[in-house]
Order: C-alpha cells, then structure tokens, then sequence
C-alpha cells in the first residue's frame, strides 16, 4: 500500500511551456573545443563553442505563440500563430532565459594556403570578439586558433536561429522515412560591449549540483 506523505500536486497552478524563441540574447561563452578534421577543401579545425544566457536575458522581451504542448501550433502556411491582445502581438519577459545553454554549428580554420579565402567566418568571429591580429605589408591578416584563456567567460551576444537536422536513427533511410527535427543554435556572435566577465570559478560555481 502507498505511503501517505507531506507532498501536493496543485493542476491549476501549473505554467504553461514557454520555449525559446529566435533572437539575440545577452550570455557568456561557457565552453571551447576544437577538432582537427580532412574536409575537400584541405585540411581544417573546427572552433564549437557553447554559450550561457545571462541573468540580463531576463529583461529581454520574447514575443508569445500558441502552442501544443512543447510545440508552436502552426497556420496553413506552416508559420507560427501570435497570441494577440487588442489585436497586437503580446510579449513576455524572458525571466525563463537565465542559464539555458546553447551551441553553435562550429567554424571552420582551414590551415591550407589554397582554403585561405574559406576563412573569412572565423576571421569575423576573432573580429567581433575584440581578439587582435597581427597584419603583414600585404594586408594579411595572420590567424590564431582561439583558447579558453581567450573566450571563457566572455560576455557576448549570441543570434540563436533555428536549425534544422535528420536524426541519426534514420538519417540513411529514404528522404521521405527520415525523421528531421529542430534546435535552435548560435548563428552570430558578437562582443557584450558594458558587459562583465566571469571567472572560471563563477561558472563553476552555476553547476547545479
């Protein structure tokens, strides 16, 4: 027979799911790996960070959709439905932000003279993040492969868009069998100009056990 415990379930009292929506959001990189790896185009390392939410995305604005559960509910056309009021889209502060983890697609050095020109999305993450490069009398700009001394920690602004990818279960199955799902991952990445560092210790700190 079940023991009665001090514990209750009030139905009425839950909140209803409110995912992440796109947008740019304040957050700090919070991890660095790189992976050296054979691409056609020459041989390559791919930069993947992973990015924090900071306790300032709080106060960022997220419009609100109807949804099914934990997904959006779509119209004919497949596009999400905005919840209105008086016939304008409503909005919800981001106080479920805070602490979420995303990730990015990873960006590719290739290390090869001939893929030079294939860089130029690094270049603009190093760019963006205020790291320095030296430049020779040709105008080129010499690279540097990112460590964690460089990023963690630092305050940034991450776009988190939609990505969208076949699961591996039935990624060699027919087009039309496969499965495909989304995630949202950090397109850009751009320097929090006014916001502050944390210390590795800080992170470690945020670890929820």
């Amino acid at each position: 027979m079940a023991k009665a415990i001090e514990a209750e379930f009030d139905p009425s009292a839950q909140v209803a799911f409110v995912p992440v929506e796109e947008g740019t959001y304040p957050a700090h990189i919070t991890e660095l790996t790189t992976k050296e790896v054979n691409t056609r185009a020459g041989q390559a390392i791919i930069v993947n960070m992973s990015y924090t939410l900071a306790d300032e995305a709080a106060e960022v604005e997220q419009p609100l959709y109807e949804m099914d559960g934990y997904k959006h509910r779509l119209d004919v056309n497949g596009r999400k439905i905005p919840i209105l009021k008086d016939g304008e889209q409503e909005y919800i502060l981001g106080t479920h932000l805070p602490k979420k983890k995303f990730y990015d697609n990873g960006f590719f050095v290739f290390t090869t003279t001939e893929s030079a020109n294939k860089n130029s999305r690094y270049f603009k993450l190093l760019e963006s993040l205020g790291i320095e490069l030296e430049e020779n009398d040709r105008g080129i700009k010499k690279l540097v492969l990112v460590e964690d001394e460089d990023v963690i920690g630092l305050p940034v602004y991450v776009k988190l868009e939609t990505h969208s990818y076949v699961t591996r279960d039935t990624k060699d199955l027919p087009p039309h069998e496969q499965e495909t799902r989304t995630v949202l991952k950090a397109k850009e990445v751009t320097l929090w100009e006014g916001g502050e560092k944390i210390s590795l210790e800080e992170l470690e700190d945020d670890v929820p056990f």
